[in-house]
């Protein structure tokens, strides 16, 4: 059963139009692009991979925990690295948890709009799809667990990308160096980044070495978080002086 199904409907904080920052559409699914989506997933998000790196792997599950808590985590590292005060501090944080709200809301209003399947639907019923140049493969399982939600687009992605474009604007710079460590569920493994939209990149990127979403739909969501947060910046919260 479908989860969560009208966080979509949820009134966003900063623009009225529930669809305003809708993502691109996915594929057709008789499509030469949908089948090229399909054929790269079974080949590198599978759970028994050939050609998923152990790099890859490890970026994977890295990244794997929730948006919010490691792109707040990311808020806290550069925040206390620039010695910001308590009151830029506190804008900060309303700035990229409100991008973060509305990037979720956005993402799930596209998700149960498009309501596209998950790589590991599509695979395992490739079969059905009426696309020639895809096969089925029933036993096809994902590197790490899918959750039971509408693909496109990838909402990690568009949360990753609302964050990074909020943190820039506020820095006044994308190119941030830092270091974070992820937490739960795999937990301990530092990575350095030499800037936001890097480790934005690589967030979005992680849901297709996880098997959880074709690296089309984290692109897609990568853009629409890029969109929001923007808007987001611009207008919200702005400095009195």
């Amino acid at each position: 059963q479908a989860a969560i199904p009208h966080w979509g409907n949820v009134t966003p904080f900063t623009y009225l139009e529930k669809s305003r920052f809708r993502s691109a559409p996915p594929p057709e699914l008789l499509s030469p692009e949908y089948a090229k989506a399909v054929r790269e997933m079974k080949l590198i998000g599978s759970d028994k991979s050939p050609l998923r790196t152990s790099l890859q792997s490890e970026i994977a599950r890295y990244w794997y925990e929730a948006t919010v808590q490691g792109w707040n985590r990311i808020a806290r590292i550069t925040a206390e690295s620039r010695n910001l005060d308590l009151w830029e501090t506190a804008r900060l944080y309303a700035l990229l948890n409100t991008a973060l709200a509305d990037g979720y809301i956005a993402s799930f209003e596209s998700k149960y709009f498009f309501n596209f399947w998950r790589p590991i639907t599509a695979i395992r019923e490739a079969d059905t799809d009426g696309n020639f140049e895809t096969t089925g493969e029933p036993d096809w399982n994902s590197y790490l667990i899918a959750p039971n939600i509408p693909d496109w687009p990838s909402a990690h992605a568009t949360g990753g990308g609302a964050a990074a474009e909020v943190l820039a604007g506020f820095y006044g710079t994308d190119f941030i160096e830092f270091s974070m460590t992820s937490g739960p569920p795999y937990a301990g493994t530092t990575q350095w980044f030499s800037s936001l939209s890097e480790a934005a990149l690589e967030n979005a990127n992680s849901r297709a070495l996880a098997g959880n979403h074709y690296r089309e739909s984290s692109i897609a969501g990568l853009e629409q978080g890029r969109r929001i947060g923007t808007w987001v910046f611009a207008n919200y919260l702005r400095p009195v002086r």
